[in-house]
């Protein structure tokens, strides 16, 4: 069954090949009679020119009869068979169109040449060539074709068939019997040829099946081979991936394994043992004190000892020290060991390990830099904390002293000796009110107030300051840029920007120096990036600020305005000066660039964005003897007594009609009860209820209500009640009775102005 399946499959593979072999030749012979059936046509012409003349010569014919036979006859007979043969290769009406073209064509070349006898061979040369087909009919077409041409002209026109005037029937059956015996011929060759060509595919189909066999056989072979060295192989490589798993854990744990032979004093390692002390491979094998060159040399006395008291006792090796690598890295190691003893008790053998500890230890140390760090922060926090509740209830005290002494100069005549006496009194608050400020830019806790300034007035408002800051031993030098651009930031952030500095300016320069301050107009012609922050082109307002202490190296100023980074000593800083500092101007759009080199000093280099607005006015002092006045009515809330009489008596002196609720609960009673209030003068934060409650409870039961906060907290206090938005009127404690009795007059004349739009 199987044999009669296999020859099956033989005669269907031979058909195939012996198929694809014959449409092979077909269209290998269609395309070389595309190409000779364009030459005849040439040839024809040529003939036509030629060779017409002499062989038609005495005749009626001319050459001009004859060439226009040869171009739009020929070019007849040629045309179609080409198209077919280029566009439909292999076909069998293709091959028929190219018999009777090429038959007709050479009938054209035996009438141009007037029936030469030479000219009839082209007849048996072309019936050669389209046997090339290998098939049979398709010289019965041509000989069909011939037989025709013969007996139609050879009837009509002899000459143009024989060369004679006059010819008899029976010349276009000889002519038939020649072609006849050429065809008979052709065909045997054709059956022969396929006959051979089959038993070529045949052979060809056998071969491939012998292959297949072949390659079964062989697969078969291999497959068998594979199974018996499969146990072999599966040994050989769990053993190479135990070894490679143990070498590459130890790569990761930075862990290599060691073994001193105690008797022959000799010392094998690992290749991660190698690579960690960067030992040589010719160095396998050496003694103890050779490898201890690769020991630090500070350390070596260390592990010497700490080796020998384990082979003395017996005890595990247990030891940290540092190694020094042939490039002169220093590692930290942790090397770890126990002691072999023979029969008699005596340490033959020490077989341990090495692990790099470097980031461990680096980790360790960082992490207590961490902590030091978080502690010293959350002092500073505490400190925070500390200053928003002492600048809260210190700002109530000084809105009252700064409030009744200032209602009391208003009563005073202008050369009453008490005048001079409160305005002590006045000038001591107001120092107090910027030392609270001062405390609050320390803790980063001031409320925020971005405004139009020049940096000159800035900086000339400081020196004093700066002056008694960095102490007499550093010289203080300042440089204004004439006509100064404008810049648009929060001037107690900016103070505090140039205090910072000039703190860190201080202490760079231990033995004194020179501080400057300069100023200057800077236009960027393109933008350009520094620590991965890009600062666009276009017109700065530069600020610098430059000491010639220490200097930095590049690694410290690569970190320099990171949070808690420091190289102060412990206690003297928390590495949050530079980064706030960086963080205030990064807020006001522009950049610090640095510039240091150890010993050579450091420069500051601040670009603030230059703005076209016009200066804005700075908060000027008490000006009460132009207070505004009024006749609404207003509803003061406040918990403190003392800043609630102060506020209800400045709007009584004022005209105004007031009332006062001690809390939000006591104020909502009186609006309650019928109350109608222009203005509801609220402080923030009250036990029970918040301004900002109260305000949202108002804006239910009396939405025409205007309300004013005041506060002594802190912004972030502030932040969390939502009363520093743009739309809320807020005033900060403390303030004097005229800038209360202005911001009252300010805020209900907004009120009214947004009624009448």
């Amino acid at each position: 069954m199987k044999t009669r399946e296999d020859a099956q499959a033989i005669a269907k593979r031979a058909a195939e090949l012996f198929r694809e072999q014959k449409e092979a030749i077909v269209q290998h012979t269609d395309r070389l009679f595309g190409r000779i059936m364009l030459w005849q046509w040439v040839a024809g012409i040529a003939a036509a020119v030629l060779l017409s003349p002499r062989a038609w010569s005495g005749t009626q014919s001319t050459i001009h009869l004859h060439v226009f036979a040869a171009v739009f006859l020929g070019g007849l007979f040629t045309a179609f068979p080409v198209l077919l043969a280029r566009t439909r290769p292999g076909q069998a009406v293709t091959r028929h169109a190219v018999a009777v073209g090429q038959m007709l064509m050479s009938a054209l070349l035996i009438h141009l040449t007037g029936g030469r006898i030479e000219t009839h061979f082209h007849v048996f040369g072309s019936l050669a060539i389209l046997a090339f087909y290998r098939d049979w009919r398709v010289l019965i077409s041509a000989s069909a074709v011939v037989y025709v041409d013969h007996l139609v002209r050879g009837f009509f026109w002899p000459q143009s068939v024989y060369g004679v005037l006059a010819a008899p029937v029976w010349r276009s059956l000889e002519h038939a019997g020649w072609v006849i015996f050429e065809v008979t011929f052709l065909v045997i060759s054709i059956r022969k040829s396929l006959g051979e060509t089959y038993t070529v595919a045949e052979r060809q189909a056998r071969l491939e099946a012998m292959k297949e066999g072949i390659e079964a056989t062989v697969a078969e072979r291999t497959e068998e081979l594979q199974r018996e060295n499969a146990e072999r192989r599966q040994a050989e490589e769990e053993l190479k991936r135990s070894e490679a798993q143990l070498a590459e854990a130890q790569h990761m744990a930075r862990l290599g394994s060691w073994e001193w032979d105690v008797m022959k004093n000799q010392v094998t390692w690992s290749e991660e043992t190698r690579r960690l002390y960067g030992l040589h491979p010719e160095d396998l094998g050496a003694p103890m004190e050779q490898n201890m060159d690769h020991v630090h040399p500070d350390d070596r006395a260390r592990v010497r000892e700490a080796l020998a008291e384990s082979l003395r006792t017996g005890q595990m090796f247990v030891c940290d020290h540092r190694a020094l690598l042939p490039d002169g890295t220093v590692c930290i190691m942790h090397g770890l060991a126990n002691v072999i003893r023979d029969d008699q008790g005596r340490a033959v053998k020490m077989i341990g390990t090495t692990q790099d500890v470097t980031e461990t230890k680096r980790a360790e140390e960082a992490l207590r830099r961490s902590e030091e760090q978080l502690r010293q922060a959350q002092k500073m926090e505490a400190v925070g904390r500390l200053a928003g509740g002492v600048a809260h209830d210190f700002n109530n005290l000084l809105t009252v002293i700064n409030g009744f002494s200032g209602l009391s100069l208003l009563s005073l005549r202008a050369k009453d000796p008490l005048r001079k006496n409160l305005e002590e009194v006045q000038n001591a608050t107001e120092r107090a009110a910027a030392l609270t400020s001062q405390l609050l830019a320390f803790s980063r806790k001031q409320v925020l107030k971005p405004r139009v300034l020049n940096l000159n007035n800035v900086v000339s408002g400081m020196e004093k300051m700066l002056r008694r800051l960095i102490g007499e031993d550093i010289e203080l030098s300042t440089s204004f840029g004439t006509e100064l651009g404008r810049v648009k930031a929060d001037p107690g952030q900016m103070e505090q920007v140039i205090m910072n500095m000039a703190v860190n300016a201080r202490d760079a320069m231990p033995r004194g120096g020179k501080l400057t301050i300069r100023t200057g107009n800077v236009l960027m012609d393109e933008s350009s990036f520094f620590r991965g922050r890009e600062m666009e082109k276009g017109s700065y307002v530069l600020l610098a600020i430059s000491d010639n202490g220490v200097g930095m190296t590049d690694e410290i100023k690569a970190h320099l305005f990171e949070p808690f980074f420091t190289t102060k000593g412990v206690g003297r800083g928390t590495g949050l000066g530079l980064a706030t500092c960086y963080g205030i101007v990064s807020q006001s759009g522009g950049d610090i660039r640095v510039y240091s080199e150890p010993n050579r000093g450091t420069s500051f280099k601040i670009y603030l964005p230059r703005v076209d607005a016009a200066t804005a006015a700075a908060a000027t002092g008490p000006q009460d003897e132009a207070l505004p006045t009024g006749t609404e009515s207003v509803l003061v809330v406040e918990d403190e007594a003392a800043v609630r009489r102060l506020a209800t008596t400045v709007l009584r002196d004022r005209g105004y009609q007031v009332q006062e609720a001690r809390d939000g609960a006591e104020a909502l009673g009186i609006i309650g009860e019928g109350g109608r209030f222009d203005l509801v003068v609220t402080d923030v934060i009250m036990p029970k209820m918040s301004g900002k409650e109260l305000n949202d409870r108002i804006k239910r039961l009396a939405p025409q209500t205007k309300v004013l906060f005041m506060s002594g907290y802190t912004d972030d206090a502030l932040a969390l009640h939502g009363v520093l938005e743009p739309e809320f009127a807020f005033l900060e404690k403390p303030f004097s009775p005229g800038r209360f009795a202005r911001k009252v007059r300010e805020t209900i004349d907004t009120a009214i102005l947004a009624k009448a739009c």
